[in-house]
């Protein structure tokens, strides 16, 4: 097989302004970029850039690579198509691939030569081999999902939101740094909207728990000591959850992750996902109204439950991130002011706010489309912060009026007061941290009024 030359490029997302989005610090990283370097045979040179904190030196991949991959979702997406038309044009030959890619990828074939369509590691290979023969098949899919045994292991000095210096020098540094591991990929729930289940097909495997642990090991041996577990959904098997979970518990690690309300309502998970070392959970409420719920297909989520459910996991001292949508079907003008009481009084430490956002591929985008509905066909505009979708009881600037009362509502002096004095008996680490994030997006919504859709 010929010797290849191989850039990998994360890219970052347009402001509105046209201008790069960029920051100089980020407290986690993506593995995607040193995860495909680690799955690429050896006789080719790898090497990436993360847009977000990096600059792309784009004559020096012009000059240097024969093959540029490029993986994106979300608004990403405007950015990766037309990096992928500029190196095209200079003779390059593209990969595009990541969730919204598989979900159009006879569109995003228009970009490209090759377009991974799912997971890389049964077919990088080959779309390597035929691209260095200057052939290509288009579309590669694998046939079947990985069974997530014998993973190839990152070089996680390499992660690209990493600051290898910083780590090793600064008390601050490595306790706001989550190093991202996973244990188990897809999710199997019908949520319309979510483009997890679309992409994996409401399929959901995990790893085996003896190599999880082994990884969680070799980790903590460079330093590691506190892990974002990358997952959709790690508990979506309650018991391989808990299997994984009590082998974690002598390794006396801290942990964050998403996770569905559902762990808080089965005692034994909950836990262990206490003893383990949880500190944080984003959870996934979307809408207090059964109603909305219900329009999306998220009826497990059961509201009447919702205060029940957080005060358990605040007692095992876990810090609850919010995220909720507004504009879905059952919401109304009276939604907005409900929301907002809704996470004073639980007490919610950090909010992720969300527009409807109808991922191309998703149940939830054909229904809009064929109701007439969608508002925007710009992919670049899909930041969870725009009006997308024409909502059904209010107008599509009542949606971003609400929108953004109860965003500046939740992050005010007065709301940061009423959820976080008295603090929690436990983890008061933890509460402060999450004080001081509430503080800087207060101060963020203040200098820039407009970045409402960046924050989420």
């Amino acid at each position: 097989m010929p010797f290849v030359r191989i850039h990998l490029i994360s890219p970052t997302h347009y402001l509105r302004d046209g201008a790069l989005h960029k920051t100089t610090r980020y407290w986690t990283s993506g593995i995607t970029l040193p995860y495909l370097k680690a799955l690429t045979p050896p006789e080719h040179d790898v090497t990436f850039t993360d847009e977000l904190m990096q600059d792309l030196d784009v004559d020096r991949v012009e000059r240097d690579a024969d093959v540029v991959g490029i993986t994106a979702m979300g608004p990403q997406i405007r950015r990766a198509y037309d990096l992928a038309d500029r190196f095209r044009a200079r003779g390059k030959r593209v990969v595009l691939g990541g969730t919204w890619v598989t979900l159009t990828a006879e569109e995003s074939l228009q970009h490209a030569d090759a377009v991974v369509a799912g997971e890389a590691e049964l077919v990088w290979r080959d779309v390597l081999d035929d691209l260095a023969a200057g052939r290509s098949r288009g579309i590669y899919r694998a046939e079947r999902w990985h069974d997530l045994a014998d993973l190839p292991r990152i070089d996680y000095w390499s992660l690209p939101l990493l600051k290898p210096h910083a780590f090793r020098t600064s008390w601050l540094y490595r306790q706001y740094f989550f190093w991202p591991i996973f244990f188990s990929r897809g999710c199997p729930h019908p949520c319309e909207y979510c483009a997890v289940q679309t992409y994996y097909q409401r399929s959901f495997r995990t790893r085996p728990t003896d190599a999880f642990i082994d990884e969680i090991r070799d980790m903590k041996a460079i330093g590691a000591h506190r892990f974002l577990f990358l997952d959709d959904n790690p508990i979506a098997h309650p018991e391989k959850a808990k299997e994984m979970l009590a082998a974690l518990v002598p390794e006396r690690v801290q942990w964050v992750s998403q996770a569905t309300i559902n762990i808080a309502r089965d005692a034994e998970l909950l836990d262990l996902t206490e003893r383990s070392g949880c500190r944080i959970l984003s959870i996934g409420f979307e809408s207090i109204s059964d109603e909305s719920l219900a329009s999306v297909s998220k009826q497990f989520n059961r509201p009447s439950r919702f205060a029940e459910d957080i005060a358990k996991l605040r007692a095992k001292g876990i810090q609850v991130i919010a995220l909720v949508m507004v504009g879905l079907d059952g919401d109304s003008l009276e939604t907005f002011p409900k929301t907002l009481r809704w996470l004073d009084e639980n007490k919610i430490s950090f909010l992720k706010l969300f527009t409807p956002a109808p991922y191309p591929g998703t149940k939830f985008h054909r229904d809009m489309r064929d109701a007439g509905r969608l508002l925007s066909d710009d992919w670049g505009a899909y930041d969870y912060g725009s009006p997308n979708v024409q909502p059904l009881n209010m107008t599509a600037d009542e949606m971003l009026d609400g929108f953004k009362m109860v965003y500046s509502g939740f992050y005010s002096v007065r709301s940061m007061l009423r959820r976080f004095v008295p603090p929690p008996r436990r983890h008061l680490l933890e509460s402060a941290a999450m004080l001081v994030a509430n503080a800087k997006v207060n101060g963020y919504l203040r200098r820039n009024p407009d970045a409402w859709g960046t924050i989420s």
